[in-house]
């Protein structure tokens, strides 16, 4: 008998749609919790795959639990530990996605290189924050914008309000190069 999935916030609802998933997606989420995003990813896929990390054991002990029969098939992977994409290969992913990962906004931003590190010219980084008010949204959404664009060719930010939820998702695509290519 199947597992009935968990109910996901609104936050990772969003993140999920803005990915723009494909079969063959290879999809990285950098602080994946309990595993509910990969609880719908999973299922899309059909040759790609998902990996997760987080730093807490409790949370991937949850993911493995909610996600067994796709660790079992190796179509999901869990990490316990913190993000570093100097451990893994580069360009190995399709999509990458963070939910209310504030590294990427309070620290120095070195992890937006690390993600850089992990993603070819067609990859697609998306951020999505549930910020307890609007002005920690904008400041948020600011300080990631100015951060991301010495990485990536385009950054979009969005806002939205789901179910009460007042959102904000950054989507960024391309290598810098890309856009100077572009601007000759």
């Amino acid at each position: 008998m199947r597992e009935p999935k968990a109910l996901a916030p609104a936050r990772i609802k969003w993140a999920l749609e803005l990915l723009r998933i494909e079969k063959d997606s290879n999809i990285f989420e950098i602080g994946c919790g309990s595993g509910i995003a990969a609880q719908r990813i999973c299922p899309v896929l059909g040759r790609g795959s998902y990996m997760g990390i987080d730093r807490s054991p409790a949370a991937i002990k949850a993911s493995l639990a909610r996600n067994a029969a796709y660790a079992k098939a190796g179509r999901a992977m869990f990490i316990e530990g913190a993000f570093n994409a100097r451990d893994r290969e580069p360009a190995l992913f399709d999509r990458i996605f963070a939910v209310n990962v504030n590294a990427f906004w309070a620290g120095d931003g070195a992890e937006i290189l690390d993600v850089r590190r992990l993603m070819h010219a067609k990859s697609l980084f998306v951020q999505v924050y549930e910020p307890p008010d609007t002005e920690q949204r904008t400041k948020i959404a600011h300080i990631l914008k100015r951060r991301m664009a010495a990485y990536f060719c385009d950054v979009t930010t969005t806002k939205r309000t789901i179910g009460g939820a007042a959102l904000l998702a950054l989507i960024a695509t391309g290598a810098p190069s890309q856009r100077l290519a572009r601007s000759d």
